[in-house]
C-alpha cells in the first residue's frame, strides 16, 4: 500500500514514521522550502513524549525536552490561587522537535516545496494522485492531509470551515530567562477582573517559552505592527503584573515573537472522505487553553496506524480511527470552550471547579458505601501510630473492599503547657521515648527533632491533613504519611509550611489551596474531629471506633495486633473474605515508597530470609535503595 502524506509538520512527519515502521511505503510532503524554523516551545504529557521515543531505535538521536514539575496560577498581586504537580509534563521547543523527526528520513521519502493544489479521481472518486502548486504529482492509495488547522484539504473535501469567532489572542516567544527555581514551574498570572493572563514554561537550563493571552478588545487605541509595537503592547497591558514578567519580556527578541489568532471549530461528523483522511490540526481544532494540541496529533498518528494495521478495508480503517480519537477530542473541544468562557469574564467564574489548563482536578471526594465503617483516631506526631502504619496498609491492602476506614484527628499536643501532669511533659521527654522506641521495635524513628527543632503543637500537621482531605481522601493519606516521615525519618519540624507544602505536592494535592483551607475551612473539620473525640472517651492513640449504619458499636483502644483487628472485623461481618492474592515486591513498592525490612515481610508474608531476598533482587535491578538510619534501615523506591 502506498501512502501520501501531505504535510510535513509534527502531526504528518510522526505519522509516517510510524507507518514506515510498520513496513508501509510512505512519502512525506511539505510545502515549505526546508524544514520549519518557526514556533517556539510547548507542553506535551508523558503519552505523547512515549509515543515519539518508542519510534526510537537509535541511541545516537535523543528527544530534547525539558521536564516541568509544577503549575501555578497567580494574580498579578502574587496571590496563589492554585499550586499542582504535573506528572510527567515536559516542555519542548518546536523546531528540535522537527529535526528529531526530520532525521528519521531521507530525501527521497520527505519532499519539500510541495504545496497541496488538487486530486485527480478515478470513476469511483477515489483519489488516485496529489497535485502541487509546483506541477508536480505523486500516485498513492492513501492519502493523509496533516496540512494544518487551515487544511487546504479540509476544505476540499468538506467545503468551507466555519471557525469560531476571534475573541482571544495570544502572543508568544522565547526568552533568555531562566527562573532561579527549586522546581521547573509553568508560571501563569490571570487577571480576576479582565481577559489578560501572561504565562511562561522552562523550555530548556537559560530559556523559557512565554505567552501572553488576551481579549481582543484590549488592542483597541494600539497599533501592533513591527516588532517594537508589539513590545510596547505587551509592557503597557502588562504594567501591572509582577517584575518577573518583565524581567521574561526583557529578555524576549521580539523580531520572533509571533502572535495568534485563536480558534477553533466544531468537531466533523468524520475524518475521511473515500481514500483521503484527516489527521492533527486539520482534522480538529482546539483552543490552546488545553495544551493539548501537538500530543493530539501525535496520538492521530498512533491510533491511524493502529486502524491500518487491524482492520481490512479503508472504510473500516477510517471508521475505527475516528471512533477511537473523536470522543477525546470532543472532550478537549468542549474544555477549552469553558476555559475561554472563564477567561473572558473571571468576574462571574471561578477558575476552581472547572477543567484546569492540562489536567482536571477533582476536589470532591467519592466514596463507596462499604459493609463495616471504622473511625481512625490518630495524630500526625503519634509515635505509636508510626509503628500502627504497616497494620493499615496491610487492611488497606486485604480488606479495602469490605472496610471504610476515615481518618480522625485527636489533638495528641495542644500545647506543652497542656501536658504537664502527663507522662511526657517536655521536648525532651519525647526525644528519649522516641529513641527507645526505635530501638525496641527497629523501626526509623528519630528523637533528634525534638532537640533540634522542636513541635510546639501538633495542631498545625493535623489542620493540614483536614485540609487535604478536602481535596482527595486517597491524596490525603499520601500527605500524611509523608508528612510522617519527614517527622520520624528525616527529622523535620512539620510545623513548618515549607515541609507541609513539599508533601502536599509530593502527594499530587494543590498546596495553594491547602494553604488557603488551613486557614479557613480544615478548621471546623479539625474542631470536628476534637468533638468526636471527646464524646466518645478517646484519649489514647490509635483508637478504633466501629460503626454499623453510622453508629458507634465499639471502642477499641491502643495498639492491637493484625490477628485482634481482623477477629473485629469478622465479629461485625462474618461473611467478609480477604483478598489473598499478593501484589508483587516491584509493585508493592510503586503503591508504598518506604518500607522497612520488617514491614515488607509483613505486608507480604514473607519470612525474613524471603523478604531479604526480595529486596536484594529489586536493589541489584536499581528499583529500590537501603537508606541507614540511627535505630534501622529501610528501602526507597528509587
Amino acid at each position: 500500500m502506498r501512502i501520501a502524506i501531505i504535510g510535513g509538520g509534527i502531526a504528518g512527519l510522526t505519522q509516517g514514521i510510524f507507518l514506515r515502521k510498520h513496513g508501509f511505503d510512505v512519502n512525506v510532503y511539505e510545502r515549505t522550502p526546508g524544514p520549519e524554523s518557526r514556533g517556539h516551545a510547548f507542553l506535551m504529557s508523558q503519552d505523547g513524549i512515549e509515543l515519539l521515543e518508542s519510534l526510537n531505535v537509535s541511541t545516537d538521536r535523543l528527544l530534547a525536552r525539558q521536564k516541568v514539575d509544577l503549575f501555578s496560577l497567580k494574580r498579578p498581586n502574587s496571590e496563589e490561587l492554585i499550586k499542582i504537580p504535573l506528572n510527567e509534563w515536559n516542555c519542548l521547543k518546536r523546531v528540535e522537535l522537527i529535526q528529531y523527526l526530520t532525521s528519521f528520513y531521507t530525501e527521497e521519502n520527505l519532499k519539500f516545496g510541495h504545496e497541496f493544489a488538487d486530486f485527480i479521481y478515478d470513476e469511483n472518486s477515489n483519489a488516485t494522485s496529489v497535485v502541487f502548486t509546483n506541477g508536480a504529482t505523486a500516485h498513492a492509495d492513501v492519502f493523509i492531509a496533516a496540512d494544518g488547522s487551515r487544511s487546504a484539504i479540509r476544505e476540499h473535501l468538506f467545503g468551507p470551515t466555519n471557525y469560531s469567532p476571534i475573541q482571544v489572542k495570544e502572543i508568544v516567544g522565547i526568552s533568555q530567562y531562566s527562573p532561579n527555581s527549586t522546581y521547573k514551574t509553568f508560571q501563569k498570572i490571570q487577571c480576576a477582573d479582565k481577559g489578560l493572563a501572561f504565562g511562561f514554561i522552562p523550555a530548556t537550563a537559560n530559556e523559557c517559552v512565554w505567552f501572553m493571552q488576551y481579549d481582543v478588545r484590549l488592542e483597541s487605541g494600539y497599533k501592533i505592527n513591527e516588532p517594537a509595537d508589539l513590545k510596547e503592547f505587551c509592557f503597557s497591558v502588562l504594567a501591572d503584573f509582577p517584575q518577573e514578567v518583565k524581567e521574561v519580556l526583557n529578555n524576549n527578541d521580539f523580531s520572533t515573537s509571533y502572535t495568534w489568532n485563536t480558534r477553533h471549530f466544531d468537531l466533523l461528523n468524520t475524518f475521511h472522505k473515500r481514500n483521503i483522511v484527516l489527521i492533527g490540526d486539520a482534522a480538529h481544532l482546539s483552543l490552546p487553553f488545553t495544551s493539548a494540541g501537538t500530543t493530539n496529533a501525535i496520538r492521530d498518528a498512533a491510533a491511524l496506524t493502529e486502524a491500518l494495521l487491524n482492520e481490512k478495508n479503508l472504510e473500516d480503517v477510517f471508521n475505527a480511527y475516528y471512533t477511537k480519537r473523536s470522543g477525546e477530542l470532543a472532550e478537549h473541544i468542549n474544555q477549552g470552550r469553558e476555559l475561554k468562557k472563564i477567561f473572558l469574564e473571571p468576574d462571574k467564574y471561578s477558575e476552581r471547579g472547572f477543567l484546569l489548563p492540562l489536567i482536571s482536578q477533582k476536589y470532591e471526594n467519592q466514596r463507596k458505601e462499604k459493609p463495616l465503617a471504622i473511625s481512625y483516631f490518630t495524630d500526625p506526631i503519634c509515635s505509636t501510630c508510626w509503628i500502627f502504619q504497616p497494620l493499615l496498609r496491610k487492611l488497606h491492602l486485604e480488606y479495602d473492599h469490605a472496610i471504610d476506614i476515615s481518618y480522625r484527628m485527636g489533638g495528641l499536643l495542644p500545647d506543652w503547657p497542656s501536658q504537664q501532669g502527663n507522662k511526657i511533659k517536655s521536648p525532651t521527654d519525647a526525644a528519649k521515648l522516641w529513641d527507645n522506641m526505635g530501638k525496641e521495635h527497629n523501626i526509623p524513628m528519630s528523637g533528634e527533632v525534638w532537640i533540634n527543632d522542636p513541635l510546639t503543637s501538633s495542631y498545625p500537621p493535623s489542620l493540614a491533613f483536614k485540609a487535604a482531605q478536602l481535596q482527595d481522601d486517597d491524596k490525603a493519606l499520601s500527605f500524611l504519611r509523608k508528612i510522617k516521615e519527614q517527622l520520624f525519618i528525616e527529622k523535620k519540624n512539620i510545623s513548618n509550611w515549607e515541609h507541609l507544602e513539599t508533601a502536599a505536592l509530593l502527594a499530587g494535592l494543590d498546596s495553594a489551596l491547602l494553604k488557603k483551607d488551613i486557614e479557613g475551612r480544615a478548621k471546623t473539620h479539625f474542631e470536628n474531629d476534637l468533638a468526636l473525640a471527646k464524646k466518645h472517651g478517646v484519649t489514647v492513640f490509635p483508637s478504633l471506633m466501629v460503626q454499623i449504619d453510622g453508629v458507634p458499636v465499639k471502642l477499641v483502644k491502643g495498639y492491637q495486633t493484625y490477628e485482634t483487628i481482623e477477629e473485629l472485623i469478622r465479629q461485625y461481618v462474618p461473611s467478609v473474605q480477604k483478598v489473598t492474592n499478593k501484589p508483587t515486591p516491584e509493585a508493592l513498592f510503586q503503591r508504598y515508597s518506604i518500607m522497612t525490612e520488617k514491614e515488607f515481610c509483613f505486608l507480604l508474608d514473607l519470612n525474613e530470609g524471603q523478604g531479604r531476598k526480595a529486596l536484594l533482587l529489586l536493589e541489584s535491578h536499581g528499583i529500590i535503595q537501603r537508606i541507614a538510619t540511627e535505630h534501622a534501615e529501610y528501602w526507597e523506591a528509587l
